[in-house]
């Protein structure tokens, strides 16, 4: 037996909550609308919307509107979906290339500030110059406590050294000397 489709007219809607009430054309008691029911519209519902949908009884008894579609609003297809997961996918791409430029201007600043050691310099190829800011010659980590705020270097063989990540746009750094930690704010680990 198929579901008899019914109608009636939006009259309250929370959007914030995702739910609402429908008065059944036919004057009846008020129907619960929550937005999962609404599978594939192209937008939200407003007060005032006329609704179609099927009613559905829940184990405890409740009614509520299943299979909703508002008047006069098409819903999504399955092309418009795509399309809108294209462009979201293509958002994204061009976002992690936009973030990978900018590490790579942010490390080209700081291999000018660095000390003669560092290999990262403009005049090398760009596959020295990626492998240079990923994983650069000089081995002292600045890193910052996440918890304290508390600038701490850590020495290659030390406890923690292996573990700790620097984070660039943290404002972590790495050193080649400890006196170039010191000398930037940065105090020895104590392990």
């Amino acid at each position: 037996m198929k579901p008899v489709p019914h109608k009636g007219q939006l009259k309250t809607w929370k959007d914030d909550r995702g739910f609402g009430f429908i008065q059944p054309s036919d004057a009846g008691k008020e129907v619960f609308l929550h937005i999962s029911a609404l599978k594939g519209a192209s937008r939200r519902p407003k007060v005032g919307d006329t609704i179609f949908y099927e009613l559905t009884t829940e184990a405890n008894g409740k009614v509520r509107a299943s299979n909703a579609s508002i008047e006069g609003i098409a819903p999504q297809s399955f092309r418009d979906k795509n399309k809108r997961n294209a462009t979201k996918h293509g958002l994204q791409k061009v976002i992690r290339i936009a973030i990978v430029g900018l590490i790579a201007i942010v490390a080209m600043k700081l291999s000018d500030s660095r000390s003669p050691e560092y290999s990262g310099s403009r005049s090398s190829s760009p596959n020295t110059f990626v492998t240079s800011v990923t994983k650069p010659r000089c081995n002292i980590k600045g890193n910052i406590s996440v918890g304290t705020g508390n600038k701490i270097y850590h020495v290659l063989g030390g406890e923690d050294y292996e573990s700790t990540r620097i984070e660039p746009a943290s404002g972590e750094k790495w050193f080649c000397t400890e006196a170039e930690a010191i000398a930037n704010g940065w105090r020895k680990s104590p392990r």
